[in-house]
């Protein structure tokens, strides 16, 4: 009995602490899953990034090369995060120094990627409903 009631506020104890880390987020950006325009945006889903333009021969590597990694849980997926100013794009393990801005997680590099569904290439939307479609670089 005395085991199964120090079970009971073990359990108890870990829920209220991953509620505090949850609703904390990340010290960086503030709090939980963004909802500024990006590649998250809570109960919107993925989108494409607004700002960036969408023509791959224009990505903004500087902008892509100041993003930080975050370790945690984010948008209800646990993992490692590349965290580019309000947008999160979510990896297995970190790369470093940073992920190809051009390969989505889990892709073989060397190749740019189209998502048909979108119309767009990675990383312009961050999850492709469809398949990817590789393409080659020109």
């Amino acid at each position: 009995m005395m085991k199964l009631r120090l079970i009971g506020i073990v359990l108890a104890c870990t829920l209220a602490m991953s509620a505090i880390v949850r609703a904390a987020g990340p010290p960086s950006q503030g709090g939980g899953p963004s909802t500024s325009s990006g590649h998250w945006a809570g109960p919107k889903g993925w989108q494409a990034h607004p700002s960036w333009g969408g023509d791959i021969h224009h990505f903004p590597h500087e902008i892509w090369r100041g993003g930080h990694w975050w370790h945690g849980r984010y948008g209800g997926r646990p993992g490692w995060w590349w965290i580019v100013g309000p947008n999160w794009f979510w990896y297995p393990a970190a790369i470093y120094p940073y992920p190809d801005p051009f390969t989505p997680p889990g892709a073989a590099p060397g190749f740019w990627y189209y998502c048909q569904f979108y119309s767009q290439y990675y990383p312009y939307v961050g999850v492709c409903p469809s398949d990817w479609q590789p393409v080659q670089p020109y």
